[in-house]
């Protein structure tokens, strides 16, 4: 086990996964001791009541929360100098988790700011932070081609399925991303990883973009208010879609096998890929949709054949009203047009191969039903969907 004081850094602490990174080192995972501090870095305003984050600093890590912490517009030099004004012993800091994500229109657009950020955060903990050993960046299966109508690679996925087909590369994040690591580790004495899971299962405390679980949270929350109780609900989607198979990951274990590859270097180091999910065994929405729609008192069955069926962020917007009235909110999903298109264009098999995670050494499995679970009881316990 790697020693004692370890100091966690936690960009975009307040995304899908990089809460749950903090959440876990909060609760001492591994194991008491291993880590002394942790920073937390966000972008939005955030308070430490409002994080949802165990705060019993008797007997976990040290927290600090940082706020304004914004890599879209900063320089190395402001941002070397933004690290050293709002996180304490910023020298002493080994293991860094990187969980940024800016959204754009444009895919080209948003792989070259994406890099430029990924460059100028390397670049700025290279000048302030000479104790760094390891960091974790999150790619995922559009490295597999996912976002390709119908696929492009037979499932199940394994991280040595070769690169995408020339003019694909350009309009997704990672290559750009490994290439910017790559090149700041040069003659440094940390090494990298990438964690890759497909669907992410997680709570976040002030909204998101992308957060499929906040929208069908919001979603089947609403339908009950609605409907009431023991109401019908269709699964979002084509019926190709609810059959096909695959293994999504919760924030929880991308955030455990994110820690365990940042303590493990020999195992997880030299810019290597791991796929990760909460289980090995893939699974279709036939077999997950009763079991999230029935947690909000409903009967999740297949997809409706009337085309005129409303799509979850239609029938919020339709019954956003019944909210208000009874004065209960949601949590804000700013992308939840584009995740109605989960239950469509994902229409195939493209689960995850594990095994070589669980070679090196990580071997972990959660439920995934109880995930899901989990991050619902997280959104009730904020008031971030009605109780």
């Amino acid at each position: 086990m790697a020693p004692k004081n370890n100091y966690a850094l936690v960009f975009g602490a307040s995304g899908n996964v990089g809460w749950g990174v903090v959440d876990q080192l909060l609760s001492n995972y591994p194991a008491p001791g291993i880590f002394s501090q942790v920073a937390a870095l966000v972008n939005r305003p955030l308070t430490l009541e409002d994080s949802c984050w165990p705060l019993d600093q008797t007997t976990g890590p040290e927290l600090q929360l940082a706020s304004g912490v914004n890599l879209v517009e900063g320089t190395v030099e402001s941002v070397s100098e933004l690290l050293r004004s709002k996180v304490k012993d910023i020298e002493n800091v080994t293991h860094v988790f990187y969980f940024v994500y800016k959204s754009e229109p444009d895919p080209k657009e948003e792989a070259r700011v994406t890099r430029r950020m990924l460059e100028v955060a390397l670049s700025a903990l290279n000048h302030v932070s000479p104790r760094l050993e390891f960091v974790v960046f999150p790619s995922g299966t559009k490295e597999y081609g996912i976002h390709i109508p119908g696929g492009l690679v037979k499932a199940p996925y394994v991280e040595s399925m070769g690169p995408l087909p020339e003019g694909s590369q350009d309009t997704i994040n990672y290559p750009g991303m490994r290439a910017a690591l790559t090149k700041a580790s040069e003659g440094r004495q940390w090494t990298w990883c990438d964690i890759r899971p497909d669907a992410v299962v997680g709570f976040v405390p002030n909204g998101s973009a992308f957060n499929l679980t906040a929208h069908w949270a919001n979603y089947l929350s609403l339908y009950a208010l609605v409907e009431g109780k023991g109401a019908e609900v269709p699964f979002p989607g084509t019926l190709k879609a609810y059959d096909s198979l695959y293994n999504e990951a919760s924030a929880d274990i991308i955030a455990r096998c994110s820690i365990w590859a940042a303590l493990h270097p020999e195992k997880a180091g030299g810019g290597q890929a791991f796929n990760i999910a909460d289980q090995a065994k893939a699974e279709s929405m036939r077999e997950r949709w009763p079991r999230l729609a029935a947690y909000f008192g409903l009967q999740g069955i297949a997809p409706s054949e009337d085309p005129n069926v409303l799509k979850p962020s239609e029938y919020i917007a339709k019954h956003g009203t019944v909210l208000e009235r009874l004065g209960v909110k949601n949590s804000p999903v700013f992308k939840s047009e584009f995740l109605d298109s989960y239950g469509y264009y994902l229409d195939f098999d493209r689960h995850l191969s594990l095994e070589k995670v669980k070679t090196a050494g990580f071997a972990e499995e959660l439920d995934p039903n109880q995930s899901w679970f989990r991050a619902f009881d997280r959104y009730r316990k904020a008031e971030m969907i009605p109780g």
